[in-house]
C-alpha cells in the first residue's frame, strides 16, 4: 500500500499539481506587475503615491464582492471551467491595462481585474484537499503557494526587462508591452487547462480503480470544524482567523507594490537592478516556506508555526525604518519580512484546509479570503496616502509592522482554539 501511496503522490504532483503551479504563477504575476511600472504609469497617466495606491487596492474591491458567490459555483461547475473562464478574462483584462490613457480607465481596468479573478484562491485550495490527504496539505499548499515567491523572483527580472528594452518599441512605452506580454500568456493557458485537469478523480483516465479509492480516502478528513456554509458564517473563530489572514494580506501586498520603491529609495535607480533586487527576498522566501511547511507537517503542529514568523515580519518591517537606508540593510530585512508573510502564509491555508469539508470548503475559503483579502486594498492605499502626507516611506512601514504584529497576536489565540491545542511553553530555537 505504502508503494501505490507514493507512485500515487509522484502522479497527482505531475498531473494536477504542476498545472496549479504554473496557473498561479501567471496569475501572481499578472497581480505583481504594477509595482514595477509605478512610476512610469505615475508619470505618463500622472497620479499621485495616493491614487496609485488607491488603484492598486481597489482590485481586491471587485475580488472580495464576487468572491464567495464564484466560489461557491465553483464548487458546482467544477474547478477546471473556473479556472478556465478566471484565466481568459483576467489575462485580458491585465493586457488592456497597456493601454489606459486617464486615471479613471485605470481605476476601472483594476476593479475589473479584481472581479475576473474573484473565486480562484479558494477553488484551487477546495481542488487540493480533494486529491491530497491532510498530513501532506502543508507541503501540498507550499507547493501550491511557491508560485507566489516565483513570480517575484521572475516578474522583477522580466518586467524590468520589458521596461528598458521594450520602451518606443512600435511607439508604445515599456510599461504598456509589459502589461501586454505579460498578460496574454494568461489566456492562452486559460483555453489549455480545461483539457488537461480533471473535475473529480472519477475523472481522470490515468489513475486505476484502486488508485481512486485510496484518494476517496484521503479526502475524509478526521477533525473537521464544518460541513455546511451556514454554519461557517455563524463561527465566530472564523471571522478571527480572516482578521489574522488580514494582517497576512496587508504585509504581502504591501511588499508586492512598494518593494521595488523602497529599493529605488536605498539608491538603485535602473529599471532592471530594481527588478533583480526585488526578487533577492523572493528567493529567501521560497526556502522558508519550504523550511517551515515541512517542519509544520513533521511536528504535526499548525498553531505555532502559523503566528511565529508574523513576529518576524513585524520585527522586519519596523527594522527598515530604523536601519541606515543601506542597499544591503534593507534587503536584508525586506527578505525576512517577505520570508515571515510566506511562510505563515502556507501554514495558515493548509490549517484552513483541514478544517472544511462538503459545501462548507468553498464557501469557508472563500469568506477567509474576502475577509482577509481587504488588507490587500487597505495596505497599498494607506502607505501611499502616508507617503504622500510624510514624503517617506517610513510611516508607512511603521503601520505594517503594527498590523504585522496585531496578526500575530490574533493568529496565537484562534488557531490554538481551532487546532485544540495549547501554546508550546518553549519557542523553538529556530524560527525560519
Amino acid at each position: 500500500m505504502q508503494d501505490i501511496q507514493t507512485k500515487l503522490y509522484h502522479r497527482l504532483n505531475w498531473r494536477i499539481m504542476s498545472w496549479i503551479i504554473v496557473i498561479y504563477l501567471m496569475d501572481s504575476i499578472d497581480r505583481t506587475n504594477l509595482g514595477f511600472a509605478r512610476a512610469h504609469i505615475s508619470r505618463d497617466v500622472g497620479l499621485t503615491a495616493a491614487q496609485f495606491g488607491f488603484a492598486a487596492g481597489i482590485f481586491f474591491v471587485g475580488l472580495v464582492l464576487f468572491e464567495i458567490p464564484i466560489s461557491l459555483w465553483a464548487s458546482k461547475a467544477g474547478a477546471p471551467r473556473t479556472f478556465a473562464r478566471i484565466m481568459v478574462l483576467w489575462g485580458m483584462t491585465s493586457a488592456a491595462t497597456g493601454f489606459i490613457h486617464s486615471r479613471e480607465s485605470f481605476y476601472i481596468l483594476r476593479f475589473l481585474l479584481g472581479v475576473f479573478e474573484a473565486g480562484f484562491a479558494p477553488t484551487c485550495t477546495y481542488y487540493l484537499a480533494r486529491w491530497y490527504p491532510e498530513n501532506r496539505m502543508s507541503g501540498v499548499i507550499f507547493w501550491h503557494q511557491l508560485s507566489l515567491p516565483l513570480a517575484g523572483i521572475v516578474v522583477g527580472p522580466v518586467s524590468g526587462w520589458l521596461l528598458s528594452h521594450f520602451d518606443q518599441v512600435g511607439g508604445l512605452a515599456g510599461w504598456r508591452w509589459m502589461f501586454v506580454l505579460e498578460g496574454l500568456p494568461s489566456v492562452l493557458l486559460g483555453l489549455t487547462v480545461c483539457f488537461v485537469l480533471p473535475r473529480t478523480p472519477d475523472d481522470a483516465p490515468w489513475l486505476s480503480a484502486q488508485e481512486r479509492q485510496v484518494i476517496a480516502r484521503w479526502s475524509v478528513r478526521e477533525n473537521v470544524r464544518h460541513v455546511e456554509f451556514s454554519a461557517v458564517i455563524r463561527d465566530p473563530a472564523i471571522y478571527l482567523l480572516s482578521l489574522g489572514f488580514f494582517a497576512l494580506m496587508a504585509g504581502m501586498y504591501m511588499l508586492n507594490f512598494w518593494m521595488p520603491s523602497l529599493i529605488h529609495d536605498a539608491g538603485v535607480h535602473s529599471p532592471v537592478a530594481v527588478g533583480l533586487y526585488s526578487s533577492f527576498p523572493y528567493v529567501v522566501s521560497v526556502a522558508s516556506m519550504a523550511y517551515w511547511s515541512a517542519r509544520s507537517d513533521r511536528k504535526k503542529e499548525r498553531s505555532f508555526h502559523c503566528y511565529a514568523p508574523v513576529i518576524l515580519a513585524s520585527a522586519c518591517f519596523l527594522l527598515t525604518t530604523v536601519l541606515p537606508n543601506i542597499l544591503a540593510l534593507q534587503l536584508v530585512v525586506l527578505a525576512g519580512a517577505t520570508a515571515g508573510i510566506y511562510a505563515a502564509y502556507v501554514v495558515f491555508w493548509a490549517l484552513a484546509a483541514n478544517v472544511f469539508q462538503g459545501s462548507a470548503a468553498t464557501g469557508g475559503f472563500a469568506l477567509i479570503n474576502a475577509i482577509g483579502l481587504w488588507g490587500g486594498f487597505v495596505s497599498p492605499m494607506v502607505v501611499g496616502r502616508l507617503t504622500t502626507l510624510t514624503g517617506t516611506m517610513a510611516a508607512g512601514m511603521v503601520c505594517m509592522s503594527i498590523v504585522a504584529a496585531c496578526g500575530a497576536v490574533i493568529l496565537w489565540s484562534v488557531t490554538r482554539s481551532i487546532t485544540g491545542v495549547a501554546a508550546p511553553t518553549e519557542i523553538p530555537a529556530e524560527i525560519l
